[in-house]
């Protein structure tokens, strides 16, 4: 058994060279991502590195081709040797992968201790006497730094509060606030739910995407489909019960075109079944875009509900744009919560720098993520929340664009 290691913009290209190269039994055991160094390191894309172990061919067929009066015995040491030399590339890999996580833990630390120094050494961040949360100058920029990211005032104090205490807060210092409110809010939001789509044709899984107008859902199907369609070679079915808006459908049919996928239109629940029926045996997963449904018109809503409860098998997601303000996100997702069960997909990242609403959502609802989205690109432009990712923005420590890609 051998090491190699590719290197690649994406996931995707590594995973390609690695096929090519080493071919399908090639076993992957470590993916890493990696921001790269130099002067110029903040305008430079992330790094894939995949590590990968895989049989050497040539080896084994010059053994298999060799007379077998010459060929050498396989000792039990040579074997147990071969064993150890290969597990101890894995250990190596291992720590690798390990050093690297605490260099970027620390690269984070110092940071943050970098910005809250600063803070601290200029007389008009600290805010006035009347206008502080906390007397502790750390805990209050944790604050600030929280609230500015449209973090909501309670779930901030929920937070430090904890921190705020006579014993604790003499002993207060960068590196443990950092972990505390960084465990949290990666707590808070949960791991995410995305797309585990098998083939599994005959019984397809089904989605639909909900949510209110203007919120980028036909869109968002598109990105998925052009990715499970180009990237995992899935066979998608498309149908479309968003037919109050002539555009929604067009959309649509001009995305199937592209890839040469039928686009189906239910303009009543009867008719959407009946697609599913004639999909179902040649699709591994069916997508279903359904039309914008304002959260306070009771009369759409309803049938809203007659087409994605039609069958026990449609799961669903309700899109929301990063855009809307929270006490309107919270009106939506209860109203909502009321139809259905949903994982929920953010979108419009890229006309917003503020992440706050998303861990809002998941503090007050307790609802499942999905993926977020950035743009309208497809398929780039999307892509599964990280909550790491977030509590660093919320931190003012990550990137602004939202634009690496992560599957």
């Amino acid at each position: 058994m051998k090491i190699r290691k590719f290197t690649a913009s994406t996931e995707q290209a590594a995973i390609e060279m690695v096929k090519n190269e080493l071919g399908l039994d090639a076993l992957i055991i470590n993916i890493k991502r990696t921001q790269p160094g130099g002067l110029f390191a903040f305008f430079r894309k992330p790094i894939v590195e995949i590590t990968a172990a895989y049989e050497d061919k040539t080896a084994a067929a010059l053994q298999i081709a060799a007379p077998e009066t010459e060929a050498a015995p396989i000792q039990e040491t040579d074997l147990a040797q071969q064993f150890e030399a290969s597990k101890k590339d894995v250990q190596i890999a291992a720590q690798e992968e390990k050093i690297q996580m605490l260099q970027d833990m620390l690269l984070a630390t110092s940071d943050m201790l970098n910005k809250a120094q600063s803070n601290l050494s200029v007389e008009h961040h600290v805010p006035s006497p009347e206008g502080r949360i906390y007397q502790n100058n750390l805990l209050q920029i944790f604050y600030n730094t929280l609230v500015e990211n449209q973090v909501s005032e309670d779930f901030a104090r929920e937070i430090l509060d904890e921190l705020d205490k006579k014993e604790l807060v003499e002993k207060l210092d960068i590196n443990f606030v950092v972990k505390i409110v960084y465990n949290s809010i990666v707590k808070i939001i949960g791991a995410p739910s995305a797309l585990q789509p098998t083939r599994a044709k005959g019984n397809p899984q089904i989605f639909a995407f909900v949510g209110p107008t203007g919120v980028g859902k036909t869109t968002t199907i598109a990105k998925l489909t052009a990715d499970l369609s180009l990237y995992r070679n899935m066979d998608v079915g498309l149908i479309t019960a968003d037919t109050y808006r002539i555009a929604a459908i067009e959309q649509l049919k001009t995305y199937g075109d592209i890839l040469g996928i039928d686009v189906a239109v239910a303009y009543k629940p009867e008719e959407l079944l009946e697609h599913i029926e004639a999909k179902k045996n040649h699709c591994d997963i069916i997508l279903i875009d359904t039309a914008g449904r304002s959260h306070k018109n009771d009369a759409n809503l309803q049938e809203l509900q007659d087409f994605i409860n039609s069958s026990d098998a449609i799961e669903k997601f309700l899109v929301l744009s990063l855009t809307t303000k929270l006490d309107d996100m919270l009106d939506i997702v209860t109203t909502y919560g009321k139809l259905c069960d949903f994982r929920i997909i953010f979108t419009k990242l890229d006309e917003t720098n503020k992440m706050g609403n998303i861990a809002n959502i998941c503090h007050k609802t307790g609802k499942k993520l999905s993926y977020i989205t950035f743009g309208q690109n497809v398929p780039d432009d999307i892509k599964t929340i990280a909550p790491n990712e977030v509590a660093m923005r919320l931190l003012g420590l990550g990137e602004e664009d939202g634009s690496s890609k992560q599957s």
